[in-house]
């Protein structure tokens, strides 16, 4: 039997939208299959990187910037896994970068060059090379820059730390627990808490890192750095403050401690300002002390010394 030309050609069109079609699906699964394999590019090219950047500079510094241009190509495990293997090699080159930098020599040149810079300028690489003529010194504060890492100074010393802050811009690819260690990490690097044993943050500021720090570990027990959190979590800075930042004035004739106010007026604020259910051991503390205080003339008392050394025990490392 033939079929009539009309039908015919109906046939064809709907044949041939069908085709059409199918083609389309198939490469619309193909482009979306392709960051499959790009992604496993991105990460073996990595390792590539990574693989001498114990020992190489130029192999880190690569490994750095490739990272930081193509991390967006990667899933978030992956994302994750490079960005902790990017700060683990950091943190290798940093113990030894540090130790080329404690020499006599180094210091010295350092300190001249800051001094007349004025300290009251912000230590930058740029200001020190501008002023610095050594060759060796030189050769190891670009070596520093390129590696990203930051010039601290404390106590008369001048030493490197991460710079964190640069992290930040891999938080919209990684896990959400590595998103919140790089905010943990990254106020630090960006404003230390301590120097010369006295705060350098305010008493506001040091309860909301130190709450930070607990919440980390409460929302994430099993993360990769749950352990570089805790050992970074001073409570005897929360409880008691620095050396030269007591939170209880020193001893009197009397031999009676009573707390700054600024102190127990943060402790105050940090307990208004507290969400409905939050679980938080420190802050449950704090209102006890705070009560404590009341009724003890904000004096410190053999109690509240018993309270606080049990939850600093809590929160010991292993």
């Amino acid at each position: 039997m033939r079929l009539n030309p009309t039908i015919k050609i109906g046939f064809l069109a709907i044949t041939l939208s069908f085709t059409t079609i199918c083609a389309t699906l198939i490469t619309s699964q193909t482009t979306l299959a392709a960051p499959v394999p790009a992604s496993k590019a991105v990460y073996h090219q990595f390792q590539m990187y990574s693989k001498n950047a114990v020992k190489s500079t130029p192999s880190l510094v690569q490994a750095r910037k490739y990272l930081l241009n193509h991390i967006d190509e990667v899933g978030p495990w992956q994302a994750t896994l490079m960005t902790l293997q990017l700060e683990n090699l950091q943190k290798i080159r940093l113990a030894d970068l540090d130790q080329k930098m404690y020499t006599e020599p180094f210091q010295s040149v350092l300190y001249e060059a800051h001094t007349n810079i004025g300290y009251e300028q912000k230590l930058t690489y740029s200001s020190l090379l501008k002023v610095i003529k050594e060759p060796a010194v030189r050769k190891l504060l670009q070596e520093a820059s390129d590696l990203g890492f930051k010039l601290e100074t404390s106590e008369g010393l001048y030493y490197p730390i991460i710079n964190y802050e640069m992290y930040k811009k891999f938080q919209p690819y990684v896990k959400p627990d590595i998103v919140a260690y790089i905010d943990i990490m990254a106020a630090e690097s960006n404003q230390p808490t301590t120097s010369d044993a006295a705060f350098i943050i305010t008493w506001d500021e040091l309860i909301r890192r130190t709450l930070e720090k607990e919440a980390f570990l409460n929302n994430f027990p099993s993360s990769n750095r749950a352990s570089a959190v805790k050992n970074s979590l001073y409570v005897g800075y929360l409880f008691y403050g620095s050396d030269n930042s007591p939170a209880y004035d020193w001893y009197t004739e009397e031999e009676i401690r009573t707390i700054d106010p600024e102190v127990k007026k943060a402790y105050e604020k940090a307990v208004a300002n507290r969400e409905r259910n939050t679980k938080s051991v420190l802050l449950d503390t704090v209102e006890r002390i705070l009560h404590l205080l009341d009724e003890s003339n904000d004096e410190l008392t053999p109690e509240i010394k018993e309270i606080t050394d049990h939850v600093e025990n809590l929160f010991a490392n292993d």
